[in-house]
């Protein structure tokens, strides 16, 4: 299947794809939950089921007067009401926007300002948010999911409504190709989360590239713990496992409800941050727990992962089965791929000091270029193998544009012979193989009087340490005559002292590019993204530095 129209009809959108599927299989598990009322037992709703319910209320919301390309706000916990709201938007031709609940208030209030829905779908203490705090004013509808609040209507109603309408009142009307599916918020981790259009085309191609590298089937069984999969699961045909926990706080999982929920689903596959993988490893160590038989692909993203990461999570899977881990970004992804197999044949000692991330996915192309600050309108020129620069790739899941942000579209966004490409804003450097190795961000390089210092590579040098959790490379002062700064978080039982830094210090004064890096800091434990609970958030860190008293 492409992206191209075939015999001049539209290509497909991923309501065709679930359409297709639960047209072929109606009865097949589509939705698994825990059910809270009785502990153990699962809810089970069908693709049949779902897509009944998802035709219903995108009936239901039309009849109500949410019209073709209207904006809806979607604050709802992952779960079936999340998955059944997002399909009913998609199907009434409106916009779901998509805010990671965990950026805060204020920084909720800034991306729904931004975003300007017209209509505000949430669960009831969404709602008093958002009028205690006077979020999104630009809101003529509201929708409560669960207990019904005074100045809202209940989609219960609405789906009750619309299920004698019938299927052709929600069918979906071809679409011009620049129009917006759904607007997607990035975690801001590296500034003001921005909003990512998505156009069906690139909605569509994420899916069919998802199933091109990992060989997704319909039949087969994930386990999601990020809302997007969760998502993305009854497009690709999968029985979605959700997991009673806070989506926000995937380091804080209960490991043993985890790993309870992939064997009620006979999970074949599981996705989990790298902060989530840790604390399921520990607990297996621990414990000796151990996943499912059934389970053979466990993928995590959102930050690298550590090497111990992955030994410990393929100590607690069947033989022969594996870890990936997807790079790409929420404007992008997935734009490359590595299989543990191949992680873990990397030499620490020698080429170790950057993140293998692998090569590139179907139907993609990556580049790396010279670091540039400002806008670029062409790609004129790439950087031979082996040298560091940012990263650009091209490819049908590469979105066009922020929401509202013009100035931040013509910086992340440029011509690659003719095509858009998009400007990760990460360091990295293509191999003789064609993999890509990841070195940090643009923005968290640290240039000195003496050249440019890549982060990760910088920071490979400590992390190697056993006492050492995770590292961070800061420059204070001007870009160009910084002055590095080894921030150092140990593992939970460690306390620092003389002894460690002394060892610390004399690893960098040991390697070539970490010489000039003299001083180090300890701090307790490092400032993370909301969403992933791995990207170190390095601004935060910097501010700490030059605090009062440092």
């Amino acid at each position: 299947m492409t992206g191209s129209p075939v015999d001049g009809r539209p290509p497909p959108t991923i309501l065709d794809l679930f359409d297709e599927i639960a047209g072929a299989a109606p009865d097949r598990p589509a939705l698994l939950t825990g059910d809270r009322q009785r502990r153990g037992a699962w809810l089970r709703l069908s693709f049949g089921r779902l897509g009944a319910r998802s035709h219903a209320l995108a009936a239901g919301l039309g009849a109500r007067g949410v019209r073709r390309g209207a904006r809806a706000a979607l604050l709802v916990p992952p779960g079936e009401e999340l998955v059944v709201c997002a399909l009913a938007l998609l199907r009434a031709g409106a916009v779901p926007i998509l805010v990671d609940p965990g950026i805060g208030p204020r920084r909720m209030r800034a991306c729904l300002a931004e975003a300007r829905p017209e209509a505000f779908i949430g669960v009831p203490r969404a709602h008093l948010a958002r009028r205690a705090l006077r979020w999104a004013p630009t809101v003529r509808q509201a929708f409560s999911v669960g207990a019904r609040l005074p100045g809202t209507d209940a989609l219960a109603d609405l789906e009750r409504a619309g299920a004698g309408v019938g299927t052709a009142a929600s069918a979906l009307l071809p679409q011009p190709p620049d129009a917006a599916a759904a607007i997607l918020f990035t975690s801001g981790t590296t500034g003001p989360p921005k909003g990512v259009v998505y156009r069906h085309p690139e909605l569509a191609a994420q899916v069919r590239l998802l199933k091109g590298l990992y060989g997704f089937a319909p039949g087969d069984v994930n386990v999601a713990t990020f809302a997007p999969f969760a998502l993305f699961g009854p497009a690709l045909g999968l029985t979605t496992v959700l997991v009673d926990m806070d989506p926000t706080r995937p380091a804080d999982v209960d490991p043993a409800k985890l790993i309870a929920a992939c064997a009620a689903g006979s999970a074949t596959s599981l996705f989990g941050s790298p902060a989530l993988l840790r604390a399921v490893a520990r607990h297996g160590a621990g414990t000796g727990d151990r996943f499912p038989s059934s389970l053979r692909t466990v993928l995590s993203a959102g930050a690298p992962v550590p090497r111990a990461v992955v030994e410990d999570t393929l100590a607690m899977l069947p033989a022969g089965a594996r870890v990936a881990t997807p790079y790409g970004m929420t404007e992008a992804l997935p734009v490359a791929s590595v299989d543990s197999d191949e992680l873990l044949a990397v030499d620490p000692a020698n080429d170790g000091w950057a993140t293998l991330v692998g090569r590139a996915a179907p139907e993609t192309d990556v580049a790396v270029i010279a670091v540039h600050d400002g806008p670029l309108d062409i790609l004129t020129a790439t950087l031979p193998q082996g040298e560091v620069g940012e990263v650009i790739v091209r490819g049908p899941q590469v979105t066009h544009a922020y929401d509202a942000r013009p100035d931040a579209t013509r910086a992340a966004k440029l011509r690659w012979d003719g095509r858009l490409a998009h400007r990760t804003g990460d360091l990295g450097h293509l191999d003789a193989r064609g993999r890509l190795w990841f070195c940090g961000r643009v923005v968290d390089r640290v240039v000195t009087a003496d050249g440019p210092c890549w982060p990760v590579p910088c920071e490979a040098v400590v992390t190697a340490h056993p006492h050492v959790r995770r590292a961070a490379l800061v420059g204070l002062g001007a870009r160009g005559s910084q002055r590095p700064v080894m921030v150092v978080e140990c593992e939970p039982s460690v306390v620092p002292d003389a002894a460690l830094t002394r060892d610390l210090l004399g690893r960098l004064a040991d390697q070539q590019h970490t010489r000039g890096i003299r001083a180090l800091r300890y701090h307790p434990g490092f400032p993370v993204d909301i969403r992933h609970n791995a990207k170190v958030d390095y601004s935060r860190l910097r501010a700490w530095l030059e605090g009062p008293g440092r």
